[in-house]
């Protein structure tokens, strides 16, 4: 007399194969995705704060920057309310002095959008290196606000957040008499910024 397997027998070996090869390749694809993360930056770190009806936003230190150098701060400034504020100063432990923004007015319901381009807020004089993952403490202080101190985290620029800096009237290139010459005019630290956009948007690179 032949043996026949058990149907309930078969049914559950063929079920434990099945769930043997799917951990296996649940694991491989688990593997290769932290082998890939664990090396990319995917994200960029920021901080925000408010004082009064100034909003900070997305503020990080353009880095890394070496001992004795300059760092910039990439941020964007709101102003919630009626009246003009201005930044004044910009301050840290870890530099000897602070350079406000070329453009340091803050208008009622606008925003300031600063990039790495040189009219950002600026930290100058660095007592020590600035190494990417650091945080350092910077205080901006207005002229109607206040002042405020925010840990602020070091990345480097992101995409579109850095830029040669604009040239000036003076470095402009003379054109021949009869020509006609066009002017563009920029939103300080947001090169693509158009003139009225509303309060939060975000400069396109």
């Amino acid at each position: 007399m032949s043996h026949r397997p058990d149907a309930r027998t078969a049914t559950v070996s063929l079920f434990a194969a099945a769930s043997l090869i799917g951990t296996v390749a649940l694991s491989s694809c688990a593997a290769g995705t932290d082998a890939v993360t664990s090396q990319t930056r995917t994200t960029t770190n920021t901080v925000s704060g408010a004082i009064g009806t100034i909003s900070l936003r997305n503020l990080y230190v353009a880095g890394p920057a070496t001992s004795g150098g300059k760092a910039q701060v990439i941020s964007a400034f709101f102003n919630g309310g009626t009246q003009d504020d201005q930044i004044i100063q910009v301050a840290s432990p870890v530099a000897s002095g602070g350079q406000a923004p070329v453009k340091a007015v803050l208008r009622p319901g606008g925003s300031n959008i600063y990039i790495a381009d040189g009219n950002a807020p600026t930290l100058t004089g660095l007592n020590r290196d600035l190494l990417v993952g650091q945080a350092v403490p910077v205080t901006f202080t207005f002229a109607k606000a206040g002042s405020i101190t925010l840990s602020i985290p070091v990345e480097p620029p992101a995409p579109g957040a850095s830029a040669s800096p604009q040239p000036t009237a003076a470095t402009l290139p003379t054109r021949a008499v009869g020509t006609t010459a066009s002017t563009a005019t920029t939103t300080a630290g947001s090169p693509t910024s158009t003139p009225g956009s509303a309060a939060g948007t975000t400069p396109t690179p």
